[in-house]
């Protein structure tokens, strides 16, 4: 080694001994506090710089429908009002740039028959529609969406803190980037809604918490019927580990008949139609759509679906490295039961939610990734600090 490569490794050596004495006895300030600006930063460029999507319409319809029966009055001022709360660019993007944004925007007819897939979001709908007594409908969409992102840091931290692992902030901000935090943030949706009370949900059951987590389940599927998957899947796993055992039997019972009042609504297209529209094609009107359903199309959904999600998503990567790190770090022998249970409930609820509905999308997973990585790195930490226990 020359004279001028041990000067760096010295160097080095007494830059990173100086910083790591002084980070250790703030280290847990240091890391709350990173998670904390990260979140803040989120909601501040979410509010800033607003993302605007064709499903605003839809649900913006979906609040005033109640109030306005004419099909024609709610199309026309259900696009007044997001026409109001976008800039002039973006309302042509969302009305003209493709023959079926278009068909929407002129025919009134069309635009109804599509309101069925967004009924169903019935606790998302409602609270949009308590919000719009103080500000109109997209406005109460953005606002829910920053005051979700927001619930989620805070609740990030106290399951840290309650940890005492809140110098794993910076990871944890790097878990929700990967999780695609941002975009989820930004969209106009009911996902990261949901997202709040499922990882309410798994935090409170952790803690022992069953009613309180199963009443956030049941809130959390009436926001995004499609958790029932995992509702379902986590009753599994309680039933036979045995921790909250009746209360998640109990919840996935009133969960089902909770589902089954959801979809009541005739006006909702179905399970096939709704994965022809997301793997085929966006039809112009509902009115009279029954496409057969084909099993090889199907198959070719599901090709379609993991390329896409390998191409330009990162859930896929994401669940491939909690596995890895799973299996190569932690000792399941030493992880709490309730982790284990769920843990394993969500990583099979993912799996079989793909093979029901095979969405591509990142912002479809944030919660259970999150959900997964918060238990990984919490076993990890208290595995490591138990070892130094007893080594020490």
């Amino acid at each position: 080694m020359t004279s001028a490569a041990r000067f760096l490794e010295t160097t080095f050596r007494i830059v990173y001994d100086y910083v790591s004495r002084a980070y250790r006895p703030l280290r847990h300030w240091i890391g709350a506090l990173i998670l904390a600006t990260f979140i803040t930063m989120i909601a501040a460029v979410s509010h800033i710089f607003p993302v605007s999507n064709w499903d605003m319409f839809a649900y913006t319809a979906a609040v005033l429908e109640t109030d306005i029966e004419d099909p024609v009055e709610l199309h026309d001022l259900s696009y007044e009002i997001v026409k109001q709360n976008v800039s002039p660019g973006e309302f042509l993007t969302l009305t003209q740039d493709r023959d079926y944004r278009i068909r929407q925007y002129e025919d009134p007819a069309a635009f109804s028959t599509m309101l069925g897939f967004y009924r169903l979001k019935l606790g998302y709908v409602e609270t949009l529609r308590a919000l719009s007594g103080l500000m109109d409908p997209v406005k109460a969409m953005r606002l829910v969406s920053i005051a979700s992102a927001v619930a989620i840091g805070l609740l990030l931290l106290v399951w840290l803190a309650r940890e005492k692992a809140l110098m794993y902030g910076p990871v944890v901000a790097a878990m929700l980037i990967i999780g695609d935090f941002s975009g989820s943030a930004a969209l106009l949706s009911p996902d990261l809604y949901a997202s709040v009370f499922l990882l309410l949900a798994a935090f409170l059951y952790i803690e022992r918490q069953d009613i309180g987590a199963a009443l956030c389940l049941l809130i959390a599927l009436t926001i995004r019927p499609d958790h029932l998957a995992f509702i379902g899947v986590f009753f599994v796993f309680a039933l036979i580990y045995g921790p909250g055992r009746w209360v998640m039997t109990a919840t996935f019972l009133i969960a089902a008949v909770a589902y089954q009042f959801l979809l009541k609504d005739e006006s909702h297209p179905g399970w096939w139609i709704h994965l022809w529209f997301t793997h085929v094609e966006y039809v112009p009107t509902l009115e009279g759509f029954h496409p057969p359903f084909s099993p090889l199309l199907y198959l070719q959904m599901l090709v379609r679906s993991t390329v896409r999600s390998m191409v330009g998503q990162n859930w896929l990567a994401a669940l491939l490295a909690l596995v890895i790190f799973y299996a190569k770090v932690i000792e399941p022998p030493r992880m709490a039961e309730r982790s284990k249970i769920l843990l394993y409930a969500v990583f099979t609820s993912i799996c079989a939610k793909y093979l029901v509905f095979p969405h591509f999308e990142t912002r479809f997973y944030f919660p259970y990734l999150m959900i997964m990585g918060m238990i990984l790195l919490i076993a990890w930490h208290q595995q490591n600090r138990k070892t130094s226990v007893t080594s020490g």
